[in-house]
C-alpha cells in the first residue's frame, strides 16, 4: 500500500523539492532541524486556511501536508492532524473542482496512513459520509466522455485508496462503511473495479470489495 506514496515522494523530490514552494514557503529550513517537517506543515497549513487564495492553491497545500505527514513519521502526522477538518471542509464545498478534490484526498491519505488516531479523528469529522457522497456522484451523461468525467473517475479512484488507508487494521471503519454505504457502496465499488486502473499498483476498488467481504476477488500480484 505504501508503493503509491513512494512514487509520489520520488516525483516530489525530483520535480518539487525546494524549488517550487509558494513564496511564503520558499524560505530555507535546515534539513537537520528536528522540526523540519512540522515547520513546513505549519506553513502549508497557513496557506490552506487562507480563504483569500484560490481553492486550487489551498488544495495543493493540503496535498503537501499529507506528503510531509507521510514522510515525516508518526509524530509529524500527529501535528498534521489539526488540518483534517479543514481538508474535509474543502472537499464538501460546492465550488471545489474535481482536481482540487484529488489533491485534498491525497493529503488525507498521507495524514491517515498507518495512523489509528488520525483515522479515528477523520471518522469523527464524518469523513465516511463525505467519501460515500463522492462515490455516489454520477458522471455527466453526455454522449462522449469528457475530461470532467475522467476527473471524477480519478477522484473516485483516490477515494477508494483513502478508504483502504483508513480501514487498514481498523475494523470499526470497515463496519461503518458497510452500514452507511449499503448496496450503493457495493454497486459503486463493483463498477469502479471493472475500470482500467492503469498506473496504479493495484485496483483499490477490488481491495475494498475484498476487505468488506462483499465477494471473493482475485487481486493481481
Amino acid at each position: 500500500m505504501g508503493n503509491i506514496f513512494h512514487k509520489i515522494y520520488i516525483w516530489y523530490e525530483n520535480y518539487v523539492g525546494h524549488r517550487q514552494y509558494p513564496p511564503k514557503v520558499a524560505e530555507s529550513v535546515s534539513p537537520i532541524d528536528s522540526d523540519f517537517h512540522t515547520d513546513k506543515i505549519k506553513r502549508y497549513g497557513d496557506i490552506m486556511r487562507n480563504t483569500e487564495l484560490l481553492l486550487e492553491e489551498r488544495a495543493k497545500a493540503a496535498s503537501y501536508i499529507g506528503l510531509l505527514a507521510y514522510t515525516g513519521g508518526v509524530s509529524t502526522s500527529v501535528s498534521a492532524s489539526e488540518y483534517i477538518e479543514d481538508m474535509i471542509d474543502i472537499l464538501v464545498m460546492p465550488d471545489t473542482s474535481r482536481k482540487a478534490r484529488i489533491a485534498v484526498v491525497k493529503g488525507l491519505c498521507g495524514i491517515c496512513y498507518i495512523n489509528y488516531r488520525n483515522q479515528n479523528e477523520a471518522k469523527e469529522l464524518h469523513l465516511t459520509d463525505t467519501l460515500l457522497a463522492i462515490l455516489d456522484e454520477d458522471e455527466d451523461e453526455d454522449e462522449e466522455i469528457t475530461s470532467d468525467d475522467h476527473d471524477i473517475i480519478i477522484v473516485k479512484f483516490w477515494v477508494c485508496y483513502l478508504m483502504t488507508v483508513v480501514c487498514c487494521n481498523n475494523i470499526p471503519y470497515l463496519k461503518l462503511f458497510q452500514n452507511s454505504g449499503g448496496q450503493m457502496l457495493e454497486n459503486r465499488l463493483e463498477s469502479l473495479c471493472r475500470m482500467e486502473w492503469f498506473g496504479w499498483p493495484t485496483n483499490y476498488a477490488e481491495v475494498m470489495l475484498l476487505l468488506m467481504g462483499y465477494h471473493t476477488v482475485s487481486l493481481d500480484d
